[in-house]
């Protein structure tokens, strides 16, 4: 079978989509199309800048049913499962404290602005999320407000992949904002080679991983960064423990994992727990690496036999 290559890129959920697939000529075109219309109805979901998008309506209801796509049911179990697997070192209910920080409109758009209700906690209580798959509804506990963030992304790439893949795509990239999911026949003898970025220079490729049916996804301190109303530097990346900005001692954390949404549940936990998350990590079979501020690196011993080419 001929097979073709075929590579778009996007903007979607406030930052670059990349979508490479292989197959033949017509799938790779209807490919591409799925993916992006799927990745819109995404956003259209769970965007917290969008008033209308099924978390908005979950954050405002404060109690009540709402009625919600079965993606974002996916989306809450997802969040529900990343909270117990870390402890609560990820917690997608700090919104209030990152939006009091100043991180209240979206990058790629200023004038979307996300609002929140009345008696929003700092904290909220994920494991008090109710839903009812059947009906498709869902529930917050009163005072809990959600942010799909990068999760949202993960899981959105790893809904697209699947989705690719059950339409006759041979092999399926896709990459948003550089939470990325990759499955079936690669374009370099059968797998995927996938850059990592440097930390400080995101134009640059530090390293690259040799994948094959993966998720990956990178968390830092330096591309979501702003002053603050006391002019502090501060970034997107809270500590559940304080509601803050976590240390400066780690400035990027990169996991590879089974999918791409559990891949970004384990970033946040390592950008928390710094160096001991790799051990654990390991543990579970996941290759991960750290950057620190100075610019130093460490990748636990998983992760060290996925690099194809160290630069």
């Amino acid at each position: 079978m001929n097979r073709t290559v075929g590579r778009e890129e996007f903007r979607a959920m406030g930052c670059v989509v990349e979508v490479e697939l292989v197959g033949d000529d017509a799938s790779v075109v209807v490919g591409c199309s799925t993916a992006r219309r799927m990745i819109a109805e995404f956003e259209r979901c769970w965007s917290r800048f969008l008033p209308n998008s099924d978390i908005s309506r979950l954050n405002a209801a404060q109690g009540a049913m709402v009625s919600v796509h079965p993606a974002t049911i996916d989306l809450l179990q997802s969040m529900v499962d990343g909270v117990a697997a870390t402890d609560g070192c990820f917690d997608p209910t700090l919104l209030a404290p990152l939006v009091a920080l100043g991180y209240d409109a979206s990058w790629s758009n200023p004038q979307a602005i996300t609002s929140l209700p009345a008696g929003s906690a700092w904290r909220g209580d994920v494991g008090s999320i109710a839903v009812d798959r059947a009906a498709s509804v869902a529930q917050l506990p009163t005072g809990t407000v959600l942010d799909a963030g990068g999760i949202g992304k993960g899981l959105a790439a790893d809904l697209v992949v699947a989705q690719l893949l059950t339409e006759g795509i041979d092999g399926a990239m896709v990459s948003i904002g550089g939470d990325l999911r990759v499955n079936g026949v690669g374009p370099s003898s059968g797998s995927w080679l996938i850059g990592v970025a440097d930390a400080f220079d995101h134009t640059r490729e530090i390293t690259q991983l040799s994948l094959a049916n993966a998720g990956v996804a990178t968390s830092g301190t330096r591309r979501r960064a702003w002053s603050d109303s006391d002019g502090n530097w501060v970034h997107h990346l809270l500590d559940p423990s304080t509601a803050l900005p976590t240390a400066r001692e780690l400035v990027q954390a990169t996991v590879v994992a089974g999918t791409a949404a559990w891949a970004e549940v384990y970033t946040k936990m390592l950008m928390v727990r710094g160096v001991t998350g790799l051990q654990i990590l390991a543990g579970l079979g996941l290759g991960a690496r750290v950057v620190f501020g100075d610019g130093s690196c460490e990748g636990n011993a998983v992760w060290q036999t996925m690099e194809s080419d160290k630069r």
